[in-house]
């Protein structure tokens, strides 16, 4: 395994070139492969890899990404022989996210739009290796990670949770609630997990609705399966219920403001990239998002040859009602976002309009809510988060602890 140092890292993202669109051809700052960038050490493999792709169907796709993974998986158990458990970890970890490519874009959930194809064979063994590669890294850590089941109406989510060292009923911790967004699960996001133990903090990461290994849907009332995510924050003796705070990316950035206006529990939060905050756009950039939509559709189907399903392009009334379904301003929660905010995006963002962020730097207290837009990025700011990422943890951190 190829492993190269943050300084190499940023000098190989510095390079690539600026696309913001879902093309999965090209490796692109704003692009497809951003949800990895911070997953990936070897971002030379990855472009190799990419340059092998000759379709996104599963049978094309699948085993381009998973035949990387075994490689990873293979150099794990070479270094669990040797006795080096650290190497181990970073290999699994390795394997888990190019698997989490090959699975892309994720487990069916019925009627979802966020996975409308219904998962394959392949897809389906690409997860289960995808699981079992993070659950072997994961028992690699001296301190484990503990998964926690929350449940509210018969619906249930997965969760995974690591404390602090040193925390204990005498010595609460405060925590933050990881919230994962479409396509990137509690697997993807231990990252986040890390960085928030770095700050002495809790952190209880979960898969979205419609997605990973939850069973509520993709609805906005699905907010519920987040407040029994607190629940269960809350009640555990290492940490202080009065100080829990949220995180979120992309649509678990969107999660993050809607929860935090359902719920005063959350103290403070950090959102990136949110969608539907309330953002109409101009009557251009609405069409500019549908012809965009239209086009990854034509371009790339993520499922098994032969289901692609005939192209319906959206409608402006149909865009229109799911942005209302969504849309914070509209369901008369953006008001109620009254908590200091940490706020994040690259300024070409195709999928989640800078808009989004603007207007709610726009609403709430004259105090307590701190941005940064990247010029030079696009939607999530993968190429700037080695600055955002440290600032952003420790900023909530501060605001927990006060």
């Amino acid at each position: 395994m190829t492993v190269t140092s943050k300084a190499e890292k940023a000098a190989i993202l510095a390079a690539l070139p600026v696309r913001a669109d879902e093309d999965p051809y090209i490796v692109a700052v704003g692009g497809f492969y951003r949800r990895w960038f911070n997953l990936i050490d070897d971002l030379q493999l990855l472009t190799e890899t990419v340059a092998k792709l000759k379709g996104t169907e599963d049978e094309d796709w699948v085993p381009v990404w998973s035949a990387v993974a075994e490689r990873h998986e293979k150099e794990a158990d070479a270094a669990l022989k040797r006795g080096d458990r650290a190497r181990a970890r970073l290999d699994f970890l390795q394997a888990k996210s190019y698997y989490s490519i090959a699975r892309f874009p994720c487990p069916y959930r019925s009627g979802s739009p966020i996975c409308p194809a219904e998962m394959g064979p392949l897809k389906a063994q690409a997860y289960e290796r995808y699981l079992e590669c993070f659950r072997r890294a994961a028992e690699l850590l001296d301190d484990g990670i503990e998964t926690v089941r929350v449940a509210r109406g018969g619906k249930e989510a997965v969760g995974h949770l690591r404390l602090p060292k040193g925390a204990s009923a005498a010595k609460r911790a405060p925590a933050v609630l990881v919230m994962c967004g479409a396509d990137m699960y509690k697997e993807d996001r231990e990252k986040y997990a890390e960085s928030a133990l770095a700050e002495g903090m809790a952190a209880l990461v979960v898969d979205a609705p419609g997605t990973g290994q939850t069973t509520f849907p993709h609805a906005p009332e699905s907010v519920t399966a987040w407040q029994a995510a607190l629940d269960a924050l809350g009640a555990r003796p290492e940490i202080d219920g009065e100080r829990m705070g949220a995180f979120g990316v992309s649509r678990g950035g969107l999660w993050v403001m809607r929860l935090a206006a359902h719920d005063a529990r959350v103290k403070a939060l950090i959102s990136v990239a949110p969608a539907g905050v309330g953002y109409w756009g101009t009557p251009e950039e609405r069409a500019e998002w549908r012809r965009a939509a239209d086009e990854r559709a034509k371009k790339n189907w993520f499922g098994p040859r032969g289901t692609r399903p005939a192209l319906r392009p959206m409608t402006e009334e149909q865009q229109r009602e799911e942005f209302l379904r969504w849309s914070l301003k509209d369901n008369g929660l953006l008001e109620k976002l009254t908590m200091p905010m940490f706020l994040v995006n690259g300024k070409m963002d195709h999928l989640s309009p800078i808009g989004n962020l603007y207007l709610a730097l726009e609403s709430g207290p004259p105090t307590g809510r701190a941005a940064r837009v990247y010029p030079d990025d696009g939607h999530i700011a993968a190429k700037n988060e080695r600055e955002w990422g440290p600032a952003g943890w420790r900023w909530l951190r501060e605001q927990l602890t006060r």
